[in-house]
C-alpha cells in the first residue's frame, strides 16, 4: 500500500516540480482582477467576515493565484507548497508576503490551534493517495483554532470527469494561417505525451466503493486524482473532527442542495470548539 501511495506521489511531484506547469500556475489570469475560481470564491465569500485579520494558511499556494484575495482578507498570512518551484515563483510574484516549503501531510513548523482559516485550492487536496489524504484533513484539524475553518476544493466522482478515461488535448483553433501551424505542432506533441503518460500512469489507479485516484487529463495525463463524492467528503472530514454536513459549492458557483454532477466542489468545514474570539477587524 505504501508503495503504491509512492508512486502517487512521484508522479503528481514530477508534474508540479516541472518549469512548464509551475509557469502554467504562477501566469496571471488574463483580464481579470479576482483570480479565485467561482465556488472558491463564493465559498470564500460566505466566511471571510468571520476570518477578517486573523491568521491564514494557504495550502498548495503553487505560483499564487489565491495569495491577493487571501491577504486582502488579512495580512496574517502564511503560503505554503511541497513544491520548493512552486513556492519560489509565490514569492517571486509577491515579495512581501510570507511563504514556507512545507507538505500538508507534517506541517510541523505551525502550532496547534494557531489558524483561523486554512485554504487548500484548486484540488490540491486530490493529489495525494487515501491514506494521505487523511492525514492532511487531521493536519489542518490540529493546526486550527476552535470554530476555524477549511476551505478547500476536491473532484467529484459523480461527474462525468470520473469516467472520462484517456482524453486528447484540447486545440485552440486560429483562421491566422502561421499561428494555425504553430498550435497544431503543439496540439501533436501534446497528444504524444498525453498518449505516453495514460500508457505509464493508468496502472496506478485506484478505484473502491468510496474514492477513486484516476490518471485525469490535467497536464496532459500527467497527474494521478483523488475523486470523492460530497456524502463521501462529508463522511471523511466527520471522521477527521469536523463538524458534521460541511457547507459545499459547485463549481459554477452555487450552494449544493442535495448533489452535484459538475467535477469540483468546494467545501466549508468547521473544527466544533469553544466560541472563538474575534479577530481584530471583525
Amino acid at each position: 500500500m505504501s508503495q503504491m501511495y509512492d508512486d502517487i506521489d512521484r508522479i503528481n511531484l514530477r508534474t508540479m516540480r516541472s518549469a512548464e506547469v509551475v509557469a502554467h500556475y504562477a501566469r496571471p489570469k488574463p483580464h481579470s482582477h479576482d483570480e479565485l475560481l467561482p465556488h472558491e470564491r463564493a465559498a470564500l465569500d460566505d466566511i471571510q467576515h468571520e476570518v477578517r485579520g486573523g491568521a491564514i494558511l494557504d495550502i498548495g499556494v503553487g505560483g499564487g493565484r489565491t495569495v491577493a484575495a487571501l491577504r486582502g482578507i488579512s495580512t496574517d498570512y502564511l503560503g505554503i507548497d511541497y513544491s520548493q518551484e512552486m513556492v519560489d515563483a509565490s514569492r517571486a510574484r509577491y515579495p512581501e508576503a510570507r511563504f514556507a516549503h512545507a507538505d500538508a501531510r507534517r506541517m510541523t513548523d505551525i502550532q496547534d490551534a494557531a489558524i483561523d482559516l486554512a485554504v487548500f485550492s484548486c484540488n490540491g487536496i486530490s493529489m495525494v493517495g487515501h491514506e494521505d489524504r487523511l492525514a492532511i484533513m487531521r493536519e489542518v484539524h490540529r493546526v486550527l483554532k476552535p470554530q476555524g475553518i477549511f476551505l478547500f476544493t476536491t473532484y467529484n466522482r459523480n461527474s462525468p470527469e470520473a469516467r472520462a478515461g484517456f482524453c486528447f488535448p484540447d486545440f485552440d483553433f486560429s483562421p491566422n494561417p502561421a499561428r494555425l501551424l504553430v498550435r497544431s505542432a503543439r496540439h501533436l506533441k501534446d497528444t504524444a505525451i498525453s498518449v505516453v503518460q495514460r500508457w505509464r500512469h493508468v496502472r496506478h489507479e485506484v478505484h473502491t466503493d468510496d474514492y477513486a485516484v484516476i490518471n485525469d487529463k490535467c497536464h496532459n495525463h500527467g497527474v494521478m486524482l483523488y475523486y470523492i463524492t460530497l456524502a463521501q467528503q462529508r463522511r471523511q472530514l466527520a471522521e477527521a473532527g469536523f463538524a458534521a454536513d460541511a457547507v459545499a459549492f459547485d463549481c459554477a458557483g452555487q450552494r449544493i442542495v442535495d448533489d452535484t454532477t459538475l467535477d469540483s466542489m468546494a467545501l466549508i468545514a468547521r473544527k466544533p470548539g469553544a466560541q472563538r474570539k474575534a479577530v481584530p477587524g471583525e
